[in-house]
Protein backbone atom coordinates (compact mmCIF):
# COMPACT_ATOMS: atom_id res chain seq x y z
CA UNK A 1 0.00 0.00 0.00
CA UNK A 2 2.64 2.55 1.17
CA UNK A 3 3.85 1.86 -2.77
CA UNK A 4 1.00 2.32 -4.41
CA UNK A 5 0.82 5.29 -2.14
CA UNK A 6 4.63 6.66 -3.03
CA UNK A 7 3.76 5.89 -6.95
CA UNK A 8 0.44 7.97 -6.92
CA UNK A 9 2.31 11.40 -5.15
CA UNK A 10 5.37 10.26 -7.06
CA UNK A 11 8.14 12.31 -5.38
CA UNK A 12 11.32 11.63 -6.17
CA UNK A 13 14.28 9.33 -5.01
CA UNK A 14 15.40 10.82 -1.53
CA UNK A 15 11.85 12.56 -0.93
CA UNK A 16 9.92 9.39 -1.00
CA UNK A 17 12.29 7.17 0.81
CA UNK A 18 11.74 10.03 3.83
CA UNK A 19 7.81 10.01 3.08
CA UNK A 20 7.75 6.22 3.44
CA UNK A 21 9.89 6.30 6.72
CA UNK A 22 7.79 9.08 7.97
CA UNK A 23 4.74 7.98 7.37
CA UNK A 24 3.97 4.86 10.00
CA UNK A 25 6.36 7.01 12.68
CA UNK A 26 4.21 9.84 12.15
CA UNK A 27 0.82 8.14 12.46
CA UNK A 28 1.22 5.67 15.62
CA UNK A 29 2.86 5.36 19.09
CA UNK A 30 5.19 3.09 19.81
CA UNK A 31 3.62 -0.21 21.28
CA UNK A 32 3.44 -1.61 24.68
CA UNK A 33 3.70 -4.40 24.88
CA UNK A 34 3.67 -6.76 28.04
CA UNK A 35 6.66 -7.30 30.30
CA UNK A 36 8.33 -11.18 30.16
CA UNK A 37 11.61 -10.68 31.68
CA UNK A 38 10.69 -12.20 34.90
CA UNK A 39 10.34 -10.11 38.30
CA UNK A 40 10.14 -6.78 38.97
CA UNK A 41 13.76 -5.41 39.43
CA UNK A 42 15.20 -3.33 42.11
CA UNK A 43 14.60 -0.23 42.02
CA UNK A 44 16.42 2.28 44.70
CA UNK A 45 18.09 5.73 43.56
CA UNK A 46 18.38 8.66 44.94
CA UNK A 47 16.05 11.98 43.55
CA UNK A 48 17.82 15.55 42.57
CA UNK A 49 16.16 16.93 45.41
CA UNK A 50 18.42 14.47 47.68
CA UNK A 51 15.73 12.11 48.88
CA UNK A 52 16.20 8.25 48.55
CA UNK A 53 12.67 6.84 46.54
CA UNK A 54 12.40 3.18 46.38
CA UNK A 55 10.05 1.16 44.20
CA UNK A 56 9.13 -1.32 47.01
CA UNK A 57 8.03 2.10 49.26
CA UNK A 58 5.23 2.83 46.27
CA UNK A 59 3.43 -0.49 46.54
CA UNK A 60 -0.78 0.04 46.56
CA UNK A 61 0.51 2.44 43.29
CA UNK A 62 0.51 2.13 39.98
CA UNK A 63 4.26 3.38 38.77
CA UNK A 64 5.59 4.54 35.67
CA UNK A 65 9.13 4.17 35.37
CA UNK A 66 10.85 6.30 32.27
CA UNK A 67 14.44 6.28 31.48
CA UNK A 68 15.72 9.78 30.11
CA UNK A 69 18.53 12.11 29.34
CA UNK A 70 18.72 14.91 28.90
CA UNK A 71 20.70 14.86 25.28
CA UNK A 72 17.78 12.26 23.78
CA UNK A 73 15.26 14.34 21.82
CA UNK A 74 12.66 12.09 21.76
CA UNK A 75 12.89 12.09 25.74
CA UNK A 76 12.42 15.78 25.76
CA UNK A 77 9.21 16.07 23.53
CA UNK A 78 7.67 12.87 25.98
CA UNK A 79 8.55 14.33 29.26
CA UNK A 80 5.36 17.12 28.94
CA UNK A 81 3.26 14.01 28.38
CA UNK A 82 4.30 11.99 31.65
CA UNK A 83 3.93 15.32 33.71
CA UNK A 84 0.46 15.73 32.14
CA UNK A 85 -0.35 11.73 33.15
CA UNK A 86 0.40 12.86 36.63
CA UNK A 87 -1.22 15.80 36.81
CA UNK A 88 -4.61 13.96 35.58
CA UNK A 89 -4.15 11.25 38.06
CA UNK A 90 -3.59 13.06 40.84
CA UNK A 91 -5.61 11.92 44.16
CA UNK A 92 -5.44 8.50 43.08
CA UNK A 93 -2.85 5.57 43.58
CA UNK A 94 -0.34 6.37 40.88
CA UNK A 95 3.06 7.69 40.55
CA UNK A 96 5.62 8.81 37.64
CA UNK A 97 9.55 8.01 37.99
CA UNK A 98 11.58 9.76 35.45
CA UNK A 99 14.98 8.20 36.26
CA UNK A 100 17.69 9.82 33.84
CA UNK A 101 20.18 7.61 32.47
CA UNK A 102 23.80 8.55 33.50
CA UNK A 103 24.14 12.38 33.72
CA UNK A 104 25.04 14.57 37.08
CA UNK A 105 22.77 15.63 39.39
CA UNK A 106 23.78 19.43 38.55
CA UNK A 107 22.60 19.20 35.01
CA UNK A 108 19.31 17.33 35.52
CA UNK A 109 18.35 19.71 38.27
CA UNK A 110 18.78 22.31 35.53
CA UNK A 111 16.64 20.52 33.48
CA UNK A 112 13.90 19.65 35.81
CA UNK A 113 14.02 23.43 36.48
CA UNK A 114 13.85 24.31 32.90
CA UNK A 115 10.87 22.12 31.84
CA UNK A 116 8.86 22.82 35.63
CA UNK A 117 8.70 19.17 36.42
CA UNK A 118 6.98 18.07 39.74
CA UNK A 119 7.65 13.82 39.12
CA UNK A 120 10.61 12.63 40.99
CA UNK A 121 13.16 12.38 39.03
CA UNK A 122 15.48 10.08 39.72
CA UNK A 123 19.48 9.81 39.18
CA UNK A 124 21.18 6.99 38.31
CA UNK A 125 24.92 8.47 36.99
CA UNK A 126 26.80 4.98 36.96
CA UNK A 127 23.69 3.57 34.92
CA UNK A 128 23.19 0.64 37.79
CA UNK A 129 19.65 -0.08 37.38
CA UNK A 130 20.13 -0.07 33.63
CA UNK A 131 20.95 -3.69 32.97
CA UNK A 132 18.53 -5.19 35.47
CA UNK A 133 15.45 -3.11 33.87
CA UNK A 134 17.03 -4.57 30.64
CA UNK A 135 17.22 -0.82 28.89
CA UNK A 136 18.49 -0.81 25.39
CA UNK A 137 17.65 2.66 24.28
CA UNK A 138 15.87 5.84 25.18
CA UNK A 139 13.23 6.68 25.81
CA UNK A 140 12.58 3.31 27.58
CA UNK A 141 9.20 3.11 30.08
CA UNK A 142 7.85 0.45 32.28
CA UNK A 143 4.45 0.73 34.12
CA UNK A 144 4.66 -1.76 37.40
CA UNK A 145 1.42 -2.72 39.18
CA UNK A 146 -0.07 -1.52 42.25
CA UNK A 147 1.43 -4.84 43.90
CA UNK A 148 4.48 -3.98 42.44
CA UNK A 149 4.56 -6.15 39.62
CA UNK A 150 6.23 -4.60 36.16
CA UNK A 151 3.19 -6.05 33.59
CA UNK A 152 3.63 -3.61 30.40
CA UNK A 153 7.46 -1.66 28.81
CA UNK A 154 7.01 0.46 25.60
CA UNK A 155 10.71 1.59 23.85
CA UNK A 156 9.85 5.62 22.22
CA UNK A 157 8.34 8.76 22.35
CA UNK A 158 4.71 8.65 22.48
CA UNK A 159 2.16 10.62 24.75
CA UNK A 160 1.43 9.03 28.21
CA UNK A 161 -1.25 11.44 28.87
CA UNK A 162 -3.90 10.52 25.99
CA UNK A 163 -5.30 7.02 24.01
CA UNK A 164 -4.16 3.39 24.64
CA UNK A 165 -1.12 4.52 27.35
CA UNK A 166 -3.72 6.54 29.64
CA UNK A 167 -6.42 3.95 28.94
CA UNK A 168 -3.59 1.22 30.54
CA UNK A 169 -2.87 3.06 33.31
CA UNK A 170 -6.50 4.02 34.36
CA UNK A 171 -6.92 0.23 34.27
CA UNK A 172 -4.23 -1.05 36.40
CA UNK A 173 -4.89 2.15 38.79
CA UNK A 174 -8.79 0.96 39.05
CA UNK A 175 -7.41 -2.45 40.12
CA UNK A 176 -5.50 -0.91 43.01
CA UNK A 177 -7.15 -1.74 46.10
CA UNK A 178 -9.00 1.64 47.70
CA UNK A 179 -9.49 2.75 44.04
Amino acid sequence: MLRLLARRAAPSGAAAFLLLVALPAASSDPPIKPWTSGATPPLELAAVDGRKVALEGLKGRVVVINYWATWCEPCIDEMPSLERLRVKMKGRPFEVLAVNYGESSERVSRFVAKMKLSMPVLLDPYKNSVEAWKVRGLPMTFIVDAKGAVRYWSFGERDWSRGEALQLVERLVSEAPGA
